[in-house]
């Protein structure tokens, strides 16, 4: 049996850290979107949303959440949620590819998905290959970027924007973390597509409506319109 829990492992100092940087790339994009309905997923003391303009916010499954559910059956109508966040969800799921297409029903049209994952190329990726560690994170799936391009436009989403973070090497020693964060910048100068983590942030693909013909015209035809609009709780000490 696993002995630390994603929890646990998210109140470490490397998963302190690796939320730190997370929540610095998401956060302006919260800040950017609007609506009336956003909604957090996970399970770990941490409030993506603190900075969000949308009035009406819930945490799901989190440590102190509003609500508790299924992954696989989100208690929310069909095109009702303007915003949903799911840091590290999709790789804690035995069919991550149908937890999106339930999150694909739930948005609104073009609302907006953000997700977080560990990415496997990279030194998290070499340890988890390496080690035989049972515990969390090592003992989940880590899904690659192209599958999650796969994975998107069949089930009627798009990436619209990307980042990757955290080219440090998976150690828990604080003190080496803070000595060697320079390598943040370093990576995402040089080796940009091997961060320890991605950060994306997806869109509900819009079809459009079918256009209206002059009544003057004997057979309607359907031409669809297609539109694809682009759009602290932890803190890095010094």
């Amino acid at each position: 049996m696993p002995k630390i829990s994603p929890q646990e492992w998210f109140k470490s100092p490397l998963g302190q850290y690796l939320l730190a940087l997370e929540y610095d790339y998401i956060n302006p994009v919260v800040m950017d979107t609007f609506g009336f309905y956003a909604i957090q997923m996970g399970n770990f003391d941490i409030d993506f949303l603190d900075q969000s303009r949308i009035q009406n916010k819930f945490s799901l499954n989190s440590n102190h959440p509003d609500l508790m559910t299924s992954n696989e059956a989100l208690p929310f109508d069909e095109a009702s949620v303007d915003l949903l966040i799911a840091p590290h969800i999709l790789e804690q799921m035995i069919e991550p590819y149908e937890l999106l297409k339930e999150i694909h029903r739930v948005l609104m049209p073009e609302g907006r998905l953000i997700i977080t994952g560990f990415n496997p190329v990279s030194l998290w990726g070499i340890k988890r290959l390496l080690s035989f560690d049972i515990d969390y994170p090592w003992n989940t799936k880590f899904i690659s970027l192209s599958k999650i391009k796969e994975w998107l436009p069949i089930v009627g989403l798009e990436m619209i924007e990307g980042k990757m973070g955290c080219y440090v090497p998976p150690i828990q020693q604080e003190s080496w973390l803070r000595k060697i964060h320079a390598m943040e910048k370093l990576g995402d100068r040089w080796w940009p597509m091997l961060g320890g983590f991605y950060s994306l942030v997806i869109q509900k693909r819009v079809h459009g409506m079918n256009a209206i013909q002059p009544l003057w015209k004997k057979k309607l035809i359907k031409t669809p319109v297609y539109s694809a609009q682009r759009s602290r709780t932890f803190r890095l000490k010094p």
